[in-house]
């Protein structure tokens, strides 16, 4: 079984006046705070949803350590744990630790040419490792996935190349399979593929004879990485949690033995010498019940400046595809610790690699105004110029926090598989859709129609799975939204 970061294994909290050096002036405070936000957010990003997933029962998200759950439907507006996620793909995921041994990741054969993909993500969002339909092949797979300090004896028959390294002992694995047109038949097969990826420890792979034994029949363990109160109530970073909760999650990263640092990186290193007098160190685990209010003052200004600074610095970093702003990590800078905390504030996790997609948002109309979920848009596709993908395209919209908008036709976003269905109005060569909070009167708008949110502003983050050329530089004309009211 998995050696945890056992709460009474956890380094004792040192004595003394606080966590915060008591010889550090107002503005260092602020500064060092600011500092921490732009070096760590993906990092406690990963602590706090580590725990909604591997220790917060009752949470939907919830299935354990090292256990992969599946979602039988597609993601709704209900879905309030994480934000700009998708509506075109079923997922399947789980955390995973490979402190002790490894993991054993299986998929099954994908009979037709839809879209699927296993991904593997540290708390850098490092996404170290990929399987689907870009990557490999649609045949039964199988590979081991070993710690980075782990010594031990392989299992016969694993190829070389079906032997991957992690970068952490603890990380995510992510699992998307495309549903096209949505039919009871689509859905099924779409089902079937992702219940068929299963990923279980080493020796429960072994005692099942060599497989990956039913969902049913794994072991469901609930971590017990440290924790602190609040956690159960921040399961989304980016709008309940506080520059307090902020440190205490990036301390207990810092301190969890099974979240690898990347001591090759001297940038890194340094930081983390930098943040020591905040109270950010090995040894000593952050208690935000010795802090002064004015430090807990300063700590807050820090964080709502980086806040600012990082999100400026990530829009100025996309590139602009005729108005919309396109991620690619093929402009990406690992070591850009301020425009990687403006990504991971949008979405955690990004970017992910431009080999398997980008991601163009969009806030603003034609003319430069902000999206207003009570006007009438339009977007009008040329049906002989669409997106350039090697597997399909989404077009979601989000409310201005970026969650799903309500709507009484549960339609969410609009694809190119269902485009290819027929299922949408195309009129003279042009796909026009129609954004707006009301159903459109007219037939053919009415199938054309994306809800947005009354009373509120809102945000498209189109998806490109298999991007090429035009959507990694920007170069390709993505239409703009015309407000028609």
């Amino acid at each position: 079984m998995v050696a945890l970061a056992l709460v009474g294994c956890a380094p004792p909290v040192a004595s003394g006046s606080g966590p915060i050096d008591p010889s550090l002036s107002e503005d260092q405070i602020a500064q060092l705070s600011e500092d921490a936000f732009y070096w760590g957010l993906n990092i406690a990003g990963f602590y706090e949803l580590r725990y909604v997933f591997s220790q917060q029962e009752g949470q939907p998200a919830y299935r354990g350590l090292n256990r992969l759950k599946p979602d039988l439907q597609l993601y709704d507006a209900s879905m309030r744990f994480a934000t700009t996620m998708n509506a075109s793909t079923l997922y399947s995921g789980g955390f995973f630790d490979v402190s002790e041994e490894p993991i054993v990741v299986e998929t099954p054969s994908v009979p037709d040419d839809r879209y699927w993909s296993v991904q593997l993500g540290d708390h850098n969002a490092n996404w170290f490792f990929a399987a689907g339909s870009q990557f490999s092949a649609n045949v039964p797979q199988r590979y081991l996935i070993v710690g980075p300090q782990w010594r031990g004896q392989l299992p016969p028959g694993f190829a070389g190349t079906h032997v991957v390294r992690a970068t952490s002992n603890s990380f995510v694995l992510a699992t998307r399979v495309e549903v096209t047109t949505r039919t009871d038949e689509d859905v099924a097969t779409a089902r079937s593929i992702v219940t068929g990826v299963g990923a279980v420890p080493l020796s429960v792979w072994s005692a099942n004879g060599g497989r990956v034994p039913p969902l049913d029949q794994q072991p469901m363990g609930k971590a017990d990485y440290r924790s602190f109160p609040r956690m159960s109530e921040i399961a989304d970073i980016g709008t309940s949690m506080t520059a307090v909760d902020y440190l205490q999650l990036l301390s207990l990263a810092i301190n969890d033995p099974s979240i690898t640092k990347r001591t090759d990186s001297v940038q890194e290193t340094q930081t983390l010498e930098r943040l020591a007098p905040l109270g950010l160190r090995v040894g000593e685990v952050f208690d935000p019940g010795r802090l002064t209010e004015t430090q807990r003052v300063q700590i807050d200004k820090g964080f709502q400046l980086a806040r600012k600074h990082a999100r400026d610095a990530f829009t100025a970093s996309q590139v602009d595809m005729n108005g919309w702003r396109l991620q690619s990590s093929l402009f990406f800078d690992d070591l850009d610790y301020v425009q990687k905390a403006g990504a991971d504030d949008v979405a955690w996790g990004t970017p992910v690699p431009y080999e398997s997609h980008t991601i163009a948002y969009l806030f603003d109309d034609s003319q430069g105004r902000t999206l207003d979920g009570d006007n009438r848009y339009s977007l009008t596709f040329d049906v002989a110029n669409l997106p350039p993908v090697t597997e399909f395209w989404e077009l979601p919209v989000y409310d201005s926090a970026g969650y799903f908008v309500d709507n009484p036709v549960d339609r969410y976003s609009v694809t190119s598989g269902q485009l290819a269905a027929g299922q949408y109005a195309v009129e003279n060569g042009k796909l026009t859709l129609y954004l707006q909070p009301d159903p459109p009167a007219e037939p053919d708008h009415l199938r054309n129609w994306l809800p947005t949110p009354a009373g509120d502003t809102f945000q498209l983050a189109a998806r490109f799975y298999g991007p090429t050329s035009g959507l990694l530089d920007g170069a390709y004309p993505m239409p703009q939204v015309v407000c028609i009211d």
